[in-house]
């Protein structure tokens, strides 16, 4: 996905739902920030799925955008991309104060992007192969700080038992 595709997409969605902010959360959101990532054989250039949130979310309009943008849509048959819709319960599990780091998303008002060390953050505690390969390429790009995502990882709110875990993936990505 570049970064004109992913503000394609959300300009679709404002249409759909005008009163509300659009929230970029996925790998995607790094494209705000890091526009390059989506050009070539860099990562974001083989994802085809844009992870929204409206915000404030109603489950009405969420459904209605999942059915206008989603997967196997016309959108998506159109235009090789898709909207993964995601419910406002996904924001429980950012770390505190990630509203305030938001980014915007160049040309698109009213649409933020997650920062990417809170990105970072959630996908540590994640924890799939795609997610700490994706980091790795981060690290080794020099676009993320080691210890601004180890600052992150102290502010999600997660069960004590996740934090062996999390740590370990941390040590995979920053210092493997």
């Amino acid at each position: 996905m570049t970064l004109s595709a992913l503000q394609h997409i959300i300009r679709a969605a404002q249409a759909l739902a005008e009163d509300k902010t659009i929230l970029v959360l996925g790998s995607a959101s790094l494209l705000a920030s890091f526009p390059e990532l989506g050009n070539g054989d860099s990562p974001l250039a083989s994802t085809y799925d844009a992870d929204l949130c409206p915000d404030p979310f109603d489950e009405l309009t969420g459904v209605m955008l999942d059915e206008a943008l989603g997967e196997n849509r016309a959108y998506y048959l159109r235009h090789g991309y898709h909207a993964d819709i995601l419910r406002d319960s996904i924001l429980e599990t950012l770390p505190s104060g990630w509203r305030d780091r938001l980014v915007p998303i160049p040309d698109c008002a009213a649409a933020h992007a997650l920062d990417p060390h809170d990105l970072a953050a959630v996908k540590l505690l994640v924890g799939r192969p795609k997610d700490t390969s994706l980091l790795s390429y981060l690290k080794l790009a020099t676009l993320l700080e080691r210890q601004t995502v180890r600052d992150r990882l102290d502010l999600l709110n997660i069960p004590v038992e996740l934090i062996p875990r999390l740590h370990a993936n941390f040590r995979d990505v920053f210092d493997g």
